[in-house]
């Protein structure tokens, strides 16, 4: 069912809360290329869209973990280079290096309400990746100047943002790291249980400050089977990341192996 050979690879999982993350920040960038330098200027002029922004991201540089604590090295990228990186795979391989992918962390959560709903979205037409497609609600680890980003901190921003949930009304927990194998970028997967019905959060989220970002909000029945049936009747419209996400959560939360044999 959950194909990881074909869309994704599991990295690590477990169930971590903040203090079982160790984060070790690089300020320096990845020094690229000139000529990677650019081929993303010119890929990001030539973007119609200018409604994206190019902000600052944390870019994956390695990562340890067992399955009570882990580990992840981070140091500063940005959104158009992620973008050019997303589109570009082979070339930058073949041209500069594997090394020069953009491996921007991404942030996905499971939010599930307190009348057992999982909430789920359709991507709006405008965003930068995988524009019309369902997800699950996330973003990346914005970087700001002379501050060590924390993942969790992170995570709780983008709920905010996109939700307009307030910490105090959901438990987070880290579940893992997957890697999209399309374009190699790595992924944190985290589950939200939210004190709050599906309703209300589906209200809060319409009116939340990003909500520009999904053009609908939808739920299924938080179970093994209701989720597996769903991936595999709707799979193809998921985000790769998306799509990882919800079968780590399914392996974490049911005991369920993550893929059929």
């Amino acid at each position: 069912m959950c194909d990881d050979a074909l869309i994704f690879n599991t990295l690590f999982t477990g169930v971590y809360q903040k203090e079982d993350v160790d984060i070790i920040w690089q300020a320096s960038p990845l020094p690229l290329p000139p000529e990677m330098c650019d081929a993303i200027q010119r890929y990001w002029d030539e973007l119609h869209n200018r409604a994206i922004f190019n902000g600052r991201v944390a870019r994956l540089a390695h990562w340890a973990a067992t399955h009570v604590n882990c580990k992840l090295v981070l140091h500063p990228s940005d959104y158009r280079t992620l973008l050019y990186s997303n589109q570009h795979v082979q070339h930058i391989k073949e041209s500069w290096g594997h090394q020069y992918l953009s491996r921007a962390l991404g942030i996905s959560v499971v939010a599930v309400s307190e009348d057992n709903q999982l909430l789920l979205m359709k991507r709006s037409a405008t965003v930068g990746e995988y524009p019309n497609c369902s997800d699950v609600f996330g973003g990346h680890i914005d970087v700001n100047e002379g501050a060590v980003p924390c993942v969790f901190a992170s995570m709780s921003q983008e709920i905010h943002e996109e939700m307009g949930l307030s910490s105090d009304e959901y438990s987070l927990s880290l579940l893992g790291m997957i890697e999209a194998t399309e374009h190699k970028k790595p992924e944190l997967i985290f589950q939200a249980k939210v004190n709050l019905p599906a309703a209300e959060i589906i209200a809060r989220a319409e009116k939340a400050k990003d909500h520009i970002e999904f053009s609908k909000i939808y739920t299924i029945l938080n179970s093994h089977q209701r989720i597996k049936s769903h991936l595999k009747e709707n799979g193809a419209d998921f985000s790769p990341s998306a799509f990882g996400c919800l079968c780590v959560y399914m392996q974490a939360n049911f005991n369920q192996p993550d893929r059929e044999g």
